[in-house]
């Protein structure tokens, strides 16, 4: 009996692992692409549109390229697509930031990706919001190619 027993909990840990598994696959997916930064507003200042053209993020799989200008970090992502809102880890690979972990909450809306994060990065953000004296960063993305 109680090897029956232990059946039954191995299986139940493999489905919920695949569940799981399946669910980190299907948001990797709904990034997958080319990104153009299309607003940024961190403690009540909008980016200068002049600013966020020279902005692009391009994600394969559940790595990232990030580019502004000069500047250039690549990395992973680490979704936790079970949270509400759902979160994400940026871990950064590569650049001056490299070993840094950035606490994210993120949706995505058929080609529009909306990000939010702490600037102090302590804790993870409950409520997208880039208001003044919220300490946010507010990002928003268009897809430019799939």
């Amino acid at each position: 009996m109680k090897w029956l027993l232990a059946v039954a909990i191995t299986a139940l840990s493999v489905t919920f692992a695949q569940a799981a598994d399946d669910a980190v696959q299907q948001e990797i997916a709904k990034w997958k692409g080319t990104w153009k930064a299309v607003s940024m507003e961190h403690d009540g200042k909008l980016s200068p549109p002049e600013k966020l053209k020279s902005i692009k993020l391009t994600v394969e799989g559940a790595n990232y390229h990030f580019q502004n200008g000069d500047f250039g970090e690549r990395g992973t992502y680490k979704f936790h697509p079970d949270a509400n809102p759902k979160a994400l880890d940026i871990v950064v690979g590569e650049g001056p930031d490299k070993g840094k972990v950035y606490l994210v909450i993120y949706k995505v809306e058929g080609q529009r990706l909306t990000i939010c994060l702490e600037s102090d990065n302590k804790n993870r953000p409950k409520e997208f919001t880039g208001k003044a004296g919220g300490g946010c960063v507010l990002e928003i993305w268009e897809r430019t190619a799939p």
